[in-house]
């Protein structure tokens, strides 16, 4: 097992994949899966003997599951719904932009690629099918992901993957998701992101409701680094680079101006939660000071992303 934490990385040691495999990926959406797994769905069909609540009947509902002693009491069509274990097909997006790689000392992309990981080897280990993709400019190529795996050995592929992998330039994200979409040709599922979110809100907004509208469930994870959340420290005036355009600028680093960028981050990163959160989509931000394991095993359970 030693051989498996060199393979993926030295915080994958036999103890914490263990605990990895105790973790599912919560969804709260009903799909048909293609076979089954640990993801439990609602439906229906009535194909599972284990009852699980009732529905509201809706015009195309199986007339043989109305329950008509219900209806002879309150006068209303409900339809009774079953608990069934299906396959879930997890999609994990990768922004591999530029401004993944910084600040250099904060780690970002690769506090990333161990989320990423971390996140296949639990769906894996749940029976579910794992497909990572990266995100990029999709006007240079579109070929940078994985097939859908199924199999807990098909970490080590994943794994080698994200080993070639190196950010560059800058993405159009309504683009790309509006493309990948259409590649994976209506296979819905849990779509998970993993991005800085260093966008305009507009962009992400408009991103996000395509993969909305087309009913996928979806979680972000917005991963920043503490220089990133601090970056001035004690300087006082110097020159910025946008490490996706290479334009510069200069700027005095004041504390006035110190302040106005807590400012403006702090309220770019409320308005994506709350958009997250009108709109029932998982949002967590991980922050690469924090203890991997702790983020992993503690703050994801927490708020309902795995379980």
């Amino acid at each position: 097992m030693g051989e498996t934490g060199s393979a993926l990385g030295d915080i994958f040691d036999a103890k914490f994949l263990k605990k990895l495999e105790s973790l599912c990926i919560v969804c709260k959406k009903t799909y048909s899966g293609v076979r089954k797994g640990n993801y439990e769905a609602v439906n229906k069909k009535g194909t599972s003997i284990e009852f699980a609540d009732y529905q509201e009947y809706i015009p195309g509902d199986d007339f043989r599951y109305i329950d008509w002693n219900i209806y002879g009491r309150l006068d209303k069509l409900l339809v009774k719904t079953f608990k069934e274990e299906e396959e879930l097909s997890v999609h994990i997006l990768f922004d591999i932009s530029g401004s993944m790689m910084f600040p250099e000392e904060d780690k970002k992309f690769d506090y990333a690629k161990d989320l990423v990981i971390a996140l296949s080897y639990i769906a894996l280990s749940s029976k579910n099918s794992v497909r990572v993709a990266t995100m990029q400019d999709i006007s240079k190529k579109f070929k940078d992901k994985t097939p859908f795996f199924q199999q807990k050995e098909n970490i080590f592929t994943i794994a080698d993957f994200l080993q070639k992998v190196t950010p560059e330039g800058e993405i159009n994200l309504v683009d790309y998701i509006s493309k990948y979409i259409y590649e994976v040709k209506g296979r819905r599922g849990t779509v998970v992101i993993i991005s800085d979110f260093m966008m305009k809100p507009e962009v992400y907004t408009k991103g996000l409701n395509l993969l909305r509208f087309k009913n996928f469930d979806i979680k972000i994870i917005q991963i920043l680094g503490e220089n990133e959340l601090d970056p001035f420290g004690k300087t006082r005036r110097g020159q910025i680079l946008d490490v996706e355009t290479n334009e510069k600028m200069t700027i005095d680093f004041s504390e006035a101006n110190r302040k106005r960028y807590k400012a403006a981050l702090e309220e770019h990163n409320q308005r994506l939660r709350r958009f997250c959160s009108v709109n029932r989509i998982v949002y967590s931000l991980a922050k690469t000071n924090v203890k991997f394991e702790d983020f992993i095993l503690r703050e994801l359970p927490k708020i309902g992303f795995v379980r």
